[in-house]
């Protein structure tokens, strides 16, 4: 049986850390995650928040197996999910952002930004090898 590399299942963890409580509040207060939504958005919400789910229960899948090619593709796909998070917390911040005026109870901009860009930095350093060079 392989053993597994703590280093890459890192941002697997991470992944389900972050996304998990981001789904139960995306489902449980979908109507405070957009400033001025119309009410079918709500469900639209609600689905988001599934998938985050259903990708954290993905991420914890890959977190608890040997890296191999396919959990390198993973993390590719998982970095450029959080490309996009990462860069509008960028734009918030520069936009003079700074606090929770919608999304309550997700950290603000400051938050997002840290948190997505460990996530974007683990797993594109799994998908490039990188962390392969340190052991």
């Amino acid at each position: 049986m392989e053993t597994i590399d703590l280093s890459a299942a890192i941002p697997f963890f991470l992944h389900a850390i972050v996304e998990f409580p981001a789904a139960v509040n995306f489902y449980s207060n979908p109507s405070e995650q957009l400033s001025s939504a119309a009410p079918q958005a709500e469900d639209i919400i609600k689905q988001y928040a599934v998938l985050l789910f259903s990708s954290s229960l993905i991420a914890l899948a890959f977190a608890t197996r040997p890296v191999d090619d396919t959990s390198k593709y993973v993390a590719g796909a998982f970095a450029l999910y959080h490309l996009a998070p990462t860069v509008r917390a960028a734009r918030r911040i520069r936009g003079g952002e700074t606090g929770t005026s919608y999304g309550k109870g997700l950290g603000g901009p400051y938050v997002h930004l840290a948190v997505h860009g460990g996530c974007l930095i683990g797993f594109l350093g799994l998908r490039l090898d990188y962390w392969a060079s340190f052991q």
